[in-house]
């Protein structure tokens, strides 16, 4: 988790370094916008929006799968060892009959 932090922090210093980063755009898309009133212009920020909000939703989805993933796996694995450093005899219930009894 940390890790998360530290790459967070250095994306927000890089951003606040680089103010000329956020404002890329294309060149096309800039005259249209500007050739545009202001309604139009609502409306176009809106469509902009409405295509964000699929990709963002579809990239969350796969960190999240792949986060849960990789905390079952561990999880796996510690049981796993667990199980293989145990040294302790299965119970009564489960032993299996010998023949002089």
């Amino acid at each position: 988790m940390k890790w998360i932090a530290k790459f967070a922090s250095v994306w927000v210093a890089a951003m606040a370094l680089v103010p000329r980063a956020l404002a890329q755009s294309c060149a096309m898309c800039y005259a249209t916008a500007q050739a545009q009133d202001a309604r139009a212009a609502r409306h176009l920020d809106y469509a902009i929006l409405a295509l964000l909000i699929p990709s963002v939703s579809l990239f969350a989805g796969v960190l999240v799968a792949a986060f849960r993933r990789s905390m079952r796996d561990q999880d796996e694995l510690e049981l796993s060892s667990a199980i293989a450093s145990a040294s302790v005899a299965p119970p009564a219930s489960l032993r299996t009959l010998s023949p002089e009894s």
